[in-house]
């Protein structure tokens, strides 16, 4: 038996080589694998994931939804633009969140007691990816406005449980600070989305083709935001 892995922009996945005459998908325990016969070419797998890649969205999702929710905290790791982090806790002389190599530190002041840290974790967390997003979408929505060739009036951030962005009449755009967690991508998804419907205000055929004439792969954005939307909600 030979044991390899292999990777898309939406699913990771082992091969498992051995004796057998065809491909198989099996996913467990929210892990994919591909059992394939000795000599199987790469791109033959590959077409199979792609093909299947709905299917196995399905019962990854389904499997996710049975496992029990573990706090960010607990688990000391966080997604920030689609990489998953370590997060290390300390005192400091003052509160600060911030990158060492490739891990993040958040720092929380002496003087806070010990009783409030886990508020302060999550409020320092929180305060910081909102910087983040905001420095961020800010540029990139004006980036994608010109490449549409729409406008609109101001950008507001906010945290919703059921929406990542959306678009009013007057020409305001919101979009959900937490897709600073997922990948370019995803949230330039969320931005064309939006900035679309200053053009076409509803969901028929004609906007989703205008989606997809900027982003024509966007159904692998929905499928990254329904997959990993329990992870974004810290």
């Amino acid at each position: 038996m030979i044991i390899s892995t292999a990777n898309s922009e939406l699913t990771e996945y082992q091969i498992v080589y051995s004796r057998r005459r065809s491909l198989a998908i099996i996913v467990s325990q929210g892990k994919v694998t591909v059992r394939a016969p000795i000599g199987c070419s790469n791109l033959q797998i590959e077409q199979l994931v792609t093909t299947k890649q709905p299917w196995i969205q399905r019962h990854l999702l389904r499997q996710q939804a049975l496992l029990p929710t573990v706090n960010w905290q607990q688990e000391a790791e966080i997604l920030f633009k689609g990489n998953r982090h370590n997060v290390v806790f300390c005192r400091s002389a003052n509160s600060d969140v911030f990158f060492n190599d490739n891990t993040l530190i958040i720092a929380v002041s002496h003087r806070v007691d010990a009783t409030n840290l886990l508020k302060w974790h999550d409020k320092l967390l929180n305060q910081w990816l909102k910087a983040q997003a905001t420095a961020s979408f800010n540029k990139r929505l004006q980036v994608w406005a010109a490449v549409i060739n729409v406008d609109y009036r101001q950008l507001n951030l906010g945290q919703w449980q059921r929406r990542w962005g959306y678009c009013d009449s007057s020409g305001i755009i919101g979009l959900n600070w937490r897709l600073i967690m997922a990948p370019d991508w995803v949230s330039d998804y969320v931005m064309v989305h939006e900035l679309v419907h200053r053009q076409v205000m509803d969901h028929s055929p004609n906007f989703w083709h205008t989606v997809s004439r900027y982003l024509p792969d966007y159904p692998q954005a929905q499928a990254w935001l329904r997959y990993y939307q329990q992870q974004l909600a810290i």
